[in-house]
């Protein structure tokens, strides 16, 4: 499948978020989007069975001022066994001065003999912030596999303004010493990293230690300043319900520093 979504996320005149632009094509879906504690937040459903071969797939979200946007999904995204080629997706996120993107998924679980790439990109004017999730689950780990995948090739780019904050790569694969730092701590690691852009929390602010506090044998938690206006937080826990919990934390934190009410991941 060739899938893509296409959101342009406004502020009208009186200051509420709404969708100015979308488009979108399977395996890609959204539910009704609705306003939560002054945030526009849509849930991006596959409503396939997951990944397959061949699947390329390419986002495309902009937040304008005054606006404020929450990404999130009803459910695991699912990446499977591919005996030749590979799924790929594309995603391009920018936030102009004074908007506002929350980027929080469910899991990411790649299923044994998975081959997925992904490319994202993150441009932020000065002024926005940004709460930004990545997940990757071990794979189908009641059923007894755990970094089965055949090839993880990650890679994402943060930028503020034309300042490159942040760069990272991954390229994790079951038949080489790749995954030995996931392996080495727990023998199902769930991971996660945290990128967050908000420049009215000074360096110094309380939910730092906080959330470095929430480090525990089950559950290894790092926080680390990015140069400009920019943190990240990186998590590895023994277990889905280890990591899900942490991650509810860190969001819980963040949103109480910056004195706003979070919106809900789960429609109620």
């Amino acid at each position: 499948m060739q899938g893509h979504l296409e959101l342009i996320c406004a502020a009208d005149e009186s200051g509420r978020s709404y969708l100015r632009h979308q488009s979108f094509r399977a395996p890609i879906h959204l539910s009704k989007p609705h306003l939560d504690e002054g945030t526009l937040v849509v849930n991006v459903v596959n409503p396939t069975a997951g990944l397959l071969a061949g699947d390329r797939i390419r986002y495309d979200v902009q937040v304008e001022g005054g606006s404020r946007l929450m990404l999130t999904t009803p459910s695991a995204n699912r990446v499977h066994q591919m005996r030749q080629g590979h799924a790929e997706v594309r995603q391009d996120f920018s936030v102009a001065s004074g908007g506002w993107l929350e980027n929080w998924p469910e899991l990411m679980i790649p299923q044994g003999g998975a081959r997925y790439r992904q490319q994202t990109t993150i441009r932020i004017e000065k002024g926005g912030g940004l709460l930004f999730l990545e997940t990757v689950a071990p794979g189908r780990v009641a059923s007894g596999e755990s970094f089965a995948y055949a090839e993880l090739d990650w890679a994402t780019d943060l930028f503020i303004g034309d300042q490159h904050l942040a760069r990272e790569r991954y390229r994790l694969r079951g038949d080489d010493e790749s995954l030995s730092p996931l392996r080495e701590q727990f023998a199902s690691g769930y991971y996660a990293s945290v990128f967050v852009v908000a420049p009215e929390l000074p360096p110094d602010a309380a939910c730092w230690p906080r959330i470095h506090e929430l480090h525990e044998e089950n559950a290894w938690i790092g926080v680390s300043q990015l140069s400009h206006a920019g943190w990240v937080v990186k998590l590895l826990a023994a277990d889905s319900i280890a990591l899900r919990r942490k991650c509810a934390a860190i969001r819980a934190e963040l949103y109480a520093a910056l004195g706003r009410v979070a919106p809900n991941v789960r429609r109620t």
